[in-house]
């Protein structure tokens, strides 16, 4: 019977998250971190396979961006820490410029890989409360791949994709089952588990109609991947006393479960920006729509059929997930990067930034705990330059030191009805995050 618990056991251990990827929620390098996301006309490094993949044909030279991230949240309810983990990887990735008849054009590669875990899955309840966006958010392996073109003089074109994997598995376990005698069971297992490649793409425009004025767009498809597991247990239930011939009392019993859960998600958004340079000063900002309205239920479901002829036996099927009801959002977001200090071997920018993030998940009233709260982000950072270190980097060397504090205010969460089992509770948090990376430009 140890395969038909361990059956049950991995159907159950799926995970009830549907959380979209760390750069939506921290962002892509210690230049972008400072400026509170406002990069889709501002990006000038590999991180545009994110914020706007057009920007990559505007990157004169090739381009190697290193960094590192580190996020760490502190999220309570009812007064009590939830101890979320950390989250913490390695940012980085190239930029190829060229031409092509007589036009810019670039391929880059992008790529976001946790250091402590390369994905992590978990398994809730919907009652159970937790904080729907950042529990599990962070813990995704990232790879983006993108190719932009100069269509016009000023106008470029670029498009991305980003690769995950959707897991389907099957447990198959087969035999003998004898109810009177365990050391008689006989049960063999097999498990079958498919990785399919999913990819989702992004769309970026950039416009410079003046040398001080830059406009972009930039489009992020929605994704959901799915987490599809199977559990076939078939063959004989028999019983009866040590010395005798089993009586057989199932001869072909079927038992399948099969639950299907989207274990990742993220909204489609769709994001304008523009970005000036007065000079010694250059101010950015984005507006965001993001079609939060998408988000699949993230607890999974689960379909159970039973067949022990000509015993009569079923089995009560769960209440089905409740809907989220997530609503759409707007996101502002305002940076700045004012030049300090332009010496020939050394050169200093200061930075900072602000974005406004409304929470797209409604009250928790009913039978569900998704808690989310509006976040507010207060970034700053500095940038360094240094020129003339070695001739192995003709061009300076750029050092972009960056840091993040996401202030949560309080959200009370209220109960309709008076004998519920977790019943009414406040939500507060912070999430406090710095990066740093660094830019060899050739």
């Amino acid at each position: 019977m140890r395969s038909l618990a361990a059956a049950i056991l991995l159907t159950l251990a799926v995970p009830d998250r549907a959380l979209s990827n760390p750069l939506d929620a921290f962002g892509f390098g210690g230049r972008g971190l400072s400026m509170g996301g406002a990069m889709t006309a501002a990006v000038d490094d590999v991180s545009a396979n994110y914020y706007n993949p057009a920007a990559l044909a505007a990157i004169t030279g090739l381009r190697i961006d290193l960094g590192y991230l580190y996020a760490q949240p502190s999220l309570s309810l009812g007064g009590h820490d939830l101890n979320v983990d950390s989250a913490h990887g390695f940012q980085g990735g190239l930029d190829l410029p060229g031409t092509l008849f007589g036009r810019s054009v670039a391929f880059a590669l992008g790529l976001y890989l946790p250091d402590g875990r390369v994905t992590r899955l978990r398994a809730l309840r919907q009652s159970q409360p937790r904080f729907e966006l950042y529990d599990n958010r962070p813990q995704r392996l990232v790879i983006t791949s993108s190719a932009a073109v100069e269509v016009v003089k000023s106008l470029y074109f670029g498009a991305g994709l980003t690769y995950l994997s959707n897991t389907e598995g099957r447990l198959d376990v087969q035999g003998t089952v004898h109810l009177t005698d365990a050391s008689q069971t006989r049960l063999l297992s097999s498990i079958d588990v498919n990785l399919r490649a999913v990819r989702y793409p992004s769309f970026g425009l950039l416009w410079k109609p003046t040398p001080k004025l830059r406009l972009g767009l930039t489009e992020r498809e929605s994704f959901s991947l799915a987490l599809d597991i199977d559990v076939f247990v078939h063959g004989q239930i028999v019983a009866g006393p040590p010395e005798q011939p089993p009586q057989v009392l199932v001869q072909n019993g079927e038992f399948l479960l099969r639950s299907v859960n989207h274990s990742l998600f993220s909204p489609r958004q769709v994001v304008f920006g523009l970005a000036y340079d007065f000079g010694d000063l250059l101010l950015t900002g984005d507006l965001g729509w993001l079609q939060w309205s998408g988000f699949p239920t993230s607890t999974a479901r689960i379909d159970l059929s039973l067949s022990l002829s000509p015993l009569q036996f079923e089995i009560p099927l769960p209440d089905p997930p409740a809907a989220p009801h997530f609503v759409d959002i707007f996101v502002p977001r305002l940076g700045l990067e004012y030049s300090v200090y332009a010496g020939r071997q050394v050169g200093l920018v200061a930075r900072a930034g602000y974005f406004l993030e409304p929470s797209p998940a409604p009250d928790q009233s009913g039978l569900t705990n998704m808690v989310d709260l509006d976040k507010h982000g207060f970034s700053a950072g500095l940038g360094f330059s240094f020129s003339e270190l070695t001739s192995v980097f003709p061009k300076p060397v750029l050092l972009d030191l960056g840091a993040l504090l996401i202030a949560m205010p309080d959200r009370d969460y209220e109960k309709s009805a008076p004998a519920d089992l977790v019943g009414d509770y406040t939500a507060s948090g912070s999430i406090v995050t710095v990066a740093a990376s660094l830019g060899f430009p050739f």
